[in-house]
């Protein structure tokens, strides 16, 4: 859309040539008429009214609208749940809210729900004209973003073409050239890592720490550094993680773990930028960009009391939250792909594809554990395929996608007796211990089993690569 001049003040236009479409979302019709006699006073705009949520979706689906302007308070369905359902059918639709209940609870929850803008009832032309603006001017950032992402090979690793995943990294290239912290929020496996290297974009050095995986004197020496003789096997100076970021980026994942001492300590650091190694008697100045990541909402936890509020407004300059892979199913076909591609390849197999049942039941799968269970689902049945089967069928997927999880020969090879579950477990361990070059400790950690456990389940198979 581009901005052209009225005589009323300031429209836009639709990018086609026509009026910029508008439609309003009101159950009173005396309001919806005033309403839309007030816009079309303040420029050259077609408006369509919808009365309910019924009609609002049927004008939606019929011709998206440019501008979309909702009541809040409507009975039935509110506004709010108009804004989930629009943005369900276009993410980047612009949604003003407006309603006689200005509150400023209500203007936040409204934006958190996906609205641009808050207007109170009634409105000036000039209140409107100013939001107008503000559209054209977002407008003009997403597509600049658009572009950017388009042909940045820092973002090649974020998979999908979902809106979801096009906003996501239209998000970054907005966000990346600031040095304002970041707050990712999502389920695990979503990849709130990837996200946060692609924001990092290989500028200086990248440093990452599990704060769920390190106790908390660990992670203090860890974070902060240490002097010889700090402590038993301290015997020279070792800089910590947020002195080797300098210029860089430092990565916290999981920050949510991190205990309440622990987030004091985070915080004076991040408020001083200056840190105290462990046994040190001076401090040290550190310089980087701070990205946390999150697998439970921090705001629920703040209010619980598990993490302090001042150090999560801290860490929230900036934020997003990834969605899990069943609100993305349009981006499972790609992803199935990209991994069929790679493990294809690492496996030695001729598999280059799914067949479309197989892929649909993939697409329809609940994956509670995102992208790294899709990922190992994918896995698993490329290495249970037959060295010179090129479609993989629905009987390997795993037994929760309604596979039969076990190794199928050609057609006419005559019929394969179906493995126990106890050998494809087997035969899944010692192709992941292979490739390990037979590290027991490295093969654990890609298995996420504990060390103890595979050699418990080596032993009581014979299994024994030394």
């Amino acid at each position: 859309m581009s901005a052209r001049v009225h005589e009323h003040g300031p429209s836009i236009s639709d990018g086609k040539g026509g009026l910029t479409d508008i439609i309003i979302v009101e159950d009173e019709p005396d309001v919806a008429y005033i309403l839309k006699r007030a816009i079309e006073s303040c420029g050259e705009f077609e408006v369509r009214l919808a009365k309910s949520v019924g009609e609002f979706e049927a004008e939606l689906l019929r011709q998206p609208p440019d501008i979309l302007f909702t009541d809040l308070m409507m009975p039935g369905v509110d506004g709010f749940e108009v804004i989930r359902r629009a943005l369900v059918i276009d993410p980047d639709l612009p949604i003003v809210v407006i309603s006689g209940y200005s509150s400023i609870d209500n203007a936040v929850k409204a934006v958190k729900e996906g609205a641009f803008d808050f207007l109170p009832k009634p409105f000036s032309p000039e209140a409107f004209q100013l939001v107008l603006a503000k559209v054209e001017r977002e407008r003009g950032l997403r597509r600049r973003a658009r572009e950017a992402a388009a042909r940045d090979p820092e973002l090649d690793g974020i998979k999908g073409n979902s809106p979801l995943v096009q906003r996501l990294r239209e998000w970054i290239c907005r966000i990346r050239d600031t040095q304002a912290n970041v707050l990712i929020e999502g389920e695990s496996g979503t990849g709130k890592e990837l996200v946060a290297r692609a924001i990092h974009a290989g500028r200086g050095p990248f440093l990452a720490i599990n704060m769920a995986a390190v106790p908390d004197n660990l992670a203090e020496a860890e974070l902060f550094g240490y002097r010889k003789g700090a402590f038993t096997g301290a015997v020279a100076d070792k800089k910590g993680l947020m002195e080797e970021a300098h210029h860089g980026t430092l990565f916290l994942d999981e920050i949510n773990a991190a205990t309440l001492p622990m987030q004091g300590r985070l915080l004076r650091a991040l408020q001083e930028r200056k840190i105290r190694p462990v046994g040190g008697t001076t401090e040290v100045p550190v310089d980087f960009r701070l990205i946390c990541a999150a697998n439970r909402p921090l705001e629920e936890l703040v209010k619980s009391g598990e993490f302090r509020r001042d150090l999560y407004h801290r860490l929230n300059t900036l934020s997003v939250r990834i969605p899990p892979l069943r609100e993305r199913r349009l981006d499972i076909p790609v992803l199935v792909e990209h991994f069929v591609r790679r493990y294809a390849q690492a496996h030695g197999r001729r598999v280059c594809r799914f067949s479309a049942e197989a892929m649909a039941a993939l697409v329809e799968g609940d994956w509670p554990g995102n992208i790294r269970e899709l990922e190992n689902a994918i896995e698993q049945s490329v290495i249970l395929c037959s060295g010179k089967m090129t479609e993989i069928p629905v009987t390997a997927l795993p037994t929760a996608l309604g596979g039969q999880g076990w190794q199928f020969g050609e057609a006419g090879e005559g019929e394969a007796r179906p493995k126990t579950l106890a050998e494809v477990e087997m035969s899944y361990i010692l192709t992941v211990l292979e490739r390990a070059g037979g590290n027991k400790a490295e093969a654990a950690r890609i298995l996420d089993i504990g060390y103890k456990t595979l050699l418990r389940k080596l032993d009581t198979s014979g299994g024994d690569l030394g």
